[in-house]
């Protein structure tokens, strides 16, 4: 886990942009990989975008917090 407290405001809300933009990337390209007819996919595929989505879901509620903090 990253230590968010030695960031600055501004950081803060960069970093907060650049993980907002990877969770829609990220949900974009598994709406795209599982909407594929005809294309089997292991089910370890599914759980593996579900990971990551979760892990960058709490890292943005994480920024957000610290953010909160400070105002």
């Amino acid at each position: 886990m990253e230590n968010l407290s030695a960031l600055n405001k501004e950081d803060l809300k960069k970093r907060l942009q650049r993980y907002l933009d990877e969770l829609e990337e990220l949900e974009e390209e598994r709406s795209f990989v599982l909407k594929q007819t005809g294309l089997h996919l292991p089910g370890h595929t599914v759980k593996k975008y579900e990971a990551e989505i979760q892990a960058l879901k709490e890292s943005i509620e994480r920024v957000r917090g610290e953010i909160n903090l400070r105002k």
